[in-house]
């Protein structure tokens, strides 16, 4: 009673309450939003580095693919020459050997 004839209305002060927690809430979802969007944009960071690597490891594959095409050619050319090379050195020796054995008679 002496807060009512003091003026105190207790409506408003409840009303002032209400705005209050609304108030802190508000400010705290705001705080929330600050940090997911502060966590989005470190994803996002995290995912153009992820696409920059993956587009480096996709180079690195192309050039050994290459490479692997090249050395390929590159042996079969090899195996090519072995293969003449010993062709012509079985011929020499029989060459080798029939002279040598004319040479003899």
């Amino acid at each position: 009673m002496a807060l009512a004839r003091e003026g105190v209305n207790f409506e408003n002060i409840k009303r002032d309450a209400k705005i209050e927690a609304v108030l802190n809430h508000v400010i705290s979802q705001d705080v929330e939003i600050a940090h997911l969007k502060d966590e989005q944009f470190e994803m996002s960071n995290e995912i153009k580095g992820h696409k920059e690597t993956i587009s480096k490891l996709e180079d690195d594959i192309q050039l050994l693919k290459k490479e692997k095409r090249w050395n390929m050619l590159w042996r079969n050319s090899l195996e090519e020459d072995i293969a003449k090379r010993q062709v012509f050195l079985a011929i020499v020796f029989l060459i080798n050997i029939i002279f040598t054995y004319f040479m003899s008679q």
